[in-house]
């Protein structure tokens, strides 16, 4: 969306005139909870609200702009939740970053342990908050992330090499280059075409990817490595949370653990049959060789320091502690 189309909506947004009780939630999808983990928090979130004073306004697919004009739109009080990608914040919130680290949690469970059970969460939201915004929770998209590629099965790190990888940002460019592959910053709506194009062989992502994009027409092959979870992220603008009743801010809370919880119903869902959708594309589904999951460990743990301030990621690492012992 250009610029102008992103400020022409916002400037629609501020000018319209909002209903005390109407919540706008914003996604980059389909709102369909078929097909879309995203879409099932949504549903799970607009269902807990029935029967209070709140009413439900769902905009997919980029319409209220990119993620970085809604996520100002989330600041300025214009879009009361917004479902982002986790590197979107960053700049404002760095120790974030650590969300998206290779090889650092186990599972998503891991994960989710992690940020009921310590106070990681409130540091993430320690920058965000005064600029009007709130982490309320961590969605996935899928199952964690592995690598989808064109002509080559990936069994050995060895694989690797030669491959040129869709890279979503910087930190996940440096750890594609740590496994010995090539990289390549992408937006999502090129993928397909730069990798019909042989600009990328393939990227990093959970296996449902490729099935709900239809990038297994040219995408034959998969290998679940469990790099790290399929994570976005729940924002909410904090100036509009603060004007509520304790009542209606205890409903929004409810809300958002109810979308939680319908997202991870999804995942589990989603997790029995994602193998067999693949074998019906016609992809090649293909493990890792023993021991070499470990490699893979040990060449990215240096970008850990190269991503992360050291009382960041340690900070991460206590929280691990936490929950491990």
């Amino acid at each position: 969306m250009n610029r102008l189309l992103g400020t022409a909506l916002a400037a629609l947004l501020a000018a319209a005139p909002a209903l005390a009780s109407e919540v706008k939630i914003a996604l980059n999808g389909v709102n369909d909870p078929e097909t879309n983990a995203e879409a099932a928090f949504i549903s799970g979130f607009e269902a807990a609200l029935e029967g209070t004073e709140f009413t439900v306004s769902v905009f997919p697919s980029d319409t209220l702009g990119s993620e970085r004009e809604r996520f100002d739109q989330v600041a300025q009080g214009l879009l009361e939740v917004n479902l982002a990608t986790a590197s979107t914040p960053y700049g404002m919130s760095p120790i974030m970053r650590g969300i998206a680290l290779p090889f650092l949690f186990e599972t998503p469970e891991e994960l989710d342990r992690v940020l009921a059970e310590t106070d990681l969460m409130e540091l993430m939201n320690e920058p965000l908050s005064p600029n009007g915004i709130r982490l309320a929770g961590v969605t996935y998209i899928g199952m964690p992330l592995g690598f989808h590629t064109r002509d080559r099965a990936v069994t050995r790190m060895e694989h690797l090499q030669g491959l040129r990888f869709r890279a979503l940002n910087a930190e996940q460019l440096a750890y594609i280059e740590a496994l010995g592959a090539a990289g390549t910053i992408v937006a999502w709506a090129e993928v397909a075409n730069a990798i019909q194009t042989g600009i990328a062989d393939g990227y990093l992502n959970p296996p449902n990817s490729a099935i709900r994009t239809g990038h297994t027409e040219f995408l034959r092959n998969f290998t679940q490595a469990d790099i790290t979870p399929s994570t976005r992220i729940v924002l909410i603008s904090e100036d509009w949370y603060d004007m509520l009743s304790t009542e209606e801010q205890a409903q929004i809370d409810a809300a958002i653990e109810a979308g939680l919880a319908a997202n991870r119903a999804w995942i589990d869902d989603w997790a029995g049959i994602v193998e067999e959708r693949h074998r019906a594309a016609g992809v090649t589904l293909s493990e890792l060789e023993p021991g070499e999951r470990d490699k893979m460990v040990a060449a990215t743990r240096p970008t850990w320091d190269d991503v992360m301030e050291p009382e960041h990621l340690q900070a991460y690492l206590d929280a691990l502690d936490v929950v491990r012992n």
